[in-house]
């Protein structure tokens, strides 16, 4: 009988120091050989074993190998995690803005250039006046805050110039580039404002359009001289009219200086 007990628990000892193949190790804790008891598992690692456990349990009914499904998982979680990164780098949409064909020409826009008259910039001054149009009832204006005045670019300008193309669509429009002013609306008042020419206006072709916005900022209402007002602007080129008189002495000088050198050096091979 003694000889019997030593043999069961020799073969109880075997059994707890033999590990089963293909069973996770990875959160449960070895046997230990030391006498001393193990101490007491923090909540933190109860929980893993836990996880552990349910994995190698689901696993298990599923017909698949704790290691092997456990592995499957990781990599849906980041095939998962991919597709968030990639959808949260991803440029988003934008909305379309505001159509300039849905607006009203509620606005009536003049300015004191005539059509075909050169203006320069940096020099030369515009007025610009702004009302509401006889055709639009009384009170039509009752939601415009602000009016905002734009240089716009006319279509001979635009030719062959895509960064200069007018667009339908206000948030992509590139032909109205240059702001005169914005300032608040007077319901039923007339509006002017005198702009002294920016230095930094290309030359070209150039109408007026001014904008009602709301409370918001949006544009709801429009108007403007039109492109068959267009008058036009010299650009500052940065060539000052002293240095262009300077170029030309000299440019005649060494004409001259040529002309008489080629003179004598004639003059040398005849004697």
């Amino acid at each position: 009988m003694a000889a019997a007990s030593r043999t069961g628990r020799a073969r109880a000892r075997s059994t707890q120091n033999t590990r089963v193949p293909g069973a996770s190790y990875i959160f449960s804790t070895p046997p230990s050989s030391s006498s001393n008891p193990p101490s007491p598992a923090s909540p933190l690692h109860l929980h893993l074993q836990q996880l552990a456990s349910r994995s190698e349990l689901i696993g298990r009914r599923k017909g698949k190998t704790p290691g092997i499904y456990m592995a499957r998982q990781g990599v849906v979680a980041s095939a998962l995690l991919v597709a968030v990164l990639l959808g949260a780098c991803l440029p988003q949409p934008t909305a379309a803005g505001v159509l300039l064909s849905t607006l009203p020409k509620a606005l009536d826009v003049a300015a004191s250039a005539k059509p075909g008259q050169v203006l320069h910039a940096g020099e030369d001054t515009l007025t610009v006046t702004w009302s509401l149009n006889t055709t639009e009832p009384a009170g039509a204006d009752a939601a415009y805050k602000n009016v905002k005045v734009n240089l716009c670019y006319a279509p001979i300008s635009q030719k062959d110039r895509g960064w200069r193309k007018s667009n339908d669509d206000l948030s992509k429009d590139k032909a109205c580039q240059f702001k005169v002013t914005q300032q608040a609306y007077t319901a039923g008042a007339a509006g002017s404002f005198e702009y002294l020419l920016a230095r930094d206006i290309p030359t070209g072709s150039y109408y007026v359009r001014a904008y009602a916005l709301d409370a918001s900022g949006t544009q709801v209402a429009y108007g403007q001289t039109g492109p068959a007002a267009a008058f036009d602007i010299a650009g500052i080129t940065g060539i000052h009219a002293s240095i262009k008189v300077a170029a030309g002495v000299f440019s005649a000088f060494s004409v001259v200086s040529l002309a008489f050198f080629f003179v004598i050096e004639n003059r040398k091979k005849n004697n």
